[in-house]
């Protein structure tokens, strides 16, 4: 099952220092083809790992901002239209 997370930081949550700086001293793109890797291979542990640290480089990102970090197309305004009514949550201020 899904467990919660043990922190509200990178640094809590992965307690073992060489996994920790592992992947801080990678940059972005290097850890998203990590993550790439890991899913398409079934290595699950470098997955959670890489993913973990996309989160939390994501928390806290407005659309803008995280449309830029995962390099997304910009939306014609039709379909941001249509993504604002499908996906409202999406486009919530927090």
């Amino acid at each position: 099952g899904i467990k919660p997370l043990n922190g509200t930081s990178f640094t809590e949550i992965v307690s073992q220092q060489w996994y920790r700086s592992f992947v801080e001293s990678k940059d972005r793109d290097t850890v998203f083809n990590l993550l790439t890797a890991a899913n398409y291979l079934g290595i699950k542990p470098l997955l959670d790992l890489t993913c973990l640290r996309v989160t939390f480089e994501l928390t806290g990102k407005n659309a803008e901002e995280i449309r830029e970090i995962l390099n997304l197309p910009v939306l014609t305004p039709e379909e941001e239209a249509t993504a604002r009514k499908e996906h409202k949550w999406i486009f919530e201020d927090n």
